[in-house]
C-alpha cells in the first residue's frame, strides 16, 4: 500500500491567508506525496484546527516574509522546482547536514540563503504496480526542506543547492557552479562470473 503521508519534525510557523483563508500560527506536522503534484503539508493552527494538503508556499516564519511573486503558482515554483515522483515518501534528518547553512538558486535565478531542517524522498515500493513515476530513476530528485532567511520555506533538490560547512568545504563561486556529470550506468554487483562465489574455497577452514 502506498505511503501517502509521513510524519515530520514539528515546525512552528504561520499559514498565509492567501492559502487557507486565515492567517494563523501553529505547526507543520506532516506531509503528503501524490504523483505529479507538489509536495503537500499538514498544519495545526493555534486554535486547534487542522488544515490539510497545503503547498510549501502557504507557510512562513517570523513576522514578515518576501512575497517573491504576485501569482501564487509562480510563487510556489520559486520555492519548489519538482513535483512528487511517486505516492511513497520517507523522511530523514541527515545529521551531517542538520542545521547547516545552504544557498538555493531559485527559478528566477536569484540565490537565497537558509538553514537545512530535513529531507523528504519519494520511492516505489510495490513490485506489482506499474512504475509510472521517476522515483526509481537514478536521477530522481529529493526534497530538502529549508528554512529561508527571507521568511519562507522551500523544498529543493541537490542540484540547486550550495552548502556551507566550515569544517570541510569552501563554497564554490555563485557565478560559476561546478559542472558535475554523474555516471548513471545501471551497475550490478552480481554481473560477474559466479563460479568464484560458488567455489568450495569459502567453506575451507
Amino acid at each position: 500500500m502506498a505511503q501517502l503521508n509521513a510524519n515530520l519534525p514539528y515546525i512552528e510557523c504561520k499559514i498565509r491567508r492567501q492559502s487557507a483563508g486565515i492567517t494563523s500560527g501553529g505547526f507543520i506536522f506532516g506531509c503528503k506525496a501524490m504523483l505529479n503534484r507538489p509536495l503537500l503539508f499538514h498544519f495545526q493552527t493555534n486554535s486547534g484546527a487542522v488544515i490539510w494538503n497545503r503547498p510549501i508556499s502557504a507557510f512562513y516564519h517570523g513576522n514578515i516574509y518576501e512575497k517573491m511573486a504576485k501569482d501564487e503558482e509562480a510563487r510556489l515554483s520559486l520555492l519548489e522546482s519538482w513535483d512528487c515522483q511517486s505516492n511513497n515518501i520517507a523522511v530523514t534528518c541527515f545529521k551531517f547536514l542538520e542545521g547547516k547553512m545552504v544557498d538555493v538558486i531559485c527559478r528566477d535565478g536569484v540565490w537565497r540563503s537558509g538553514t537545512y531542517l530535513f529531507t523528504v524522498d519519494d520511492y516505489e515500493d510495490e513490485p506489482n504496480a506499474i512504475n509510472v513515476g521517476y522515483a526509481n530513476d537514478i536521477d530522481s530528485k529529493c526534497f530538502h526542506f529549508i528554512k529561508l532567511n527571507n521568511g519562507n520555506f522551500c523544498v529543493q533538490p541537490n542540484n540547486l543547492l550550495r552548502w556551507h560547512n566550515a569544517d570541510y568545504i569552501i563554497p564554490y563561486a555563485k557565478n560559476s557552479p561546478p559542472k558535475i556529470v554523474l555516471d548513471n550506468s545501471n551497475y550490478s554487483s552480481e554481473r560477474i562470473d559466479r563460479t568464484y562465489g560458488n567455489s568450495a574455497y569459502f567453506y575451507h577452514h
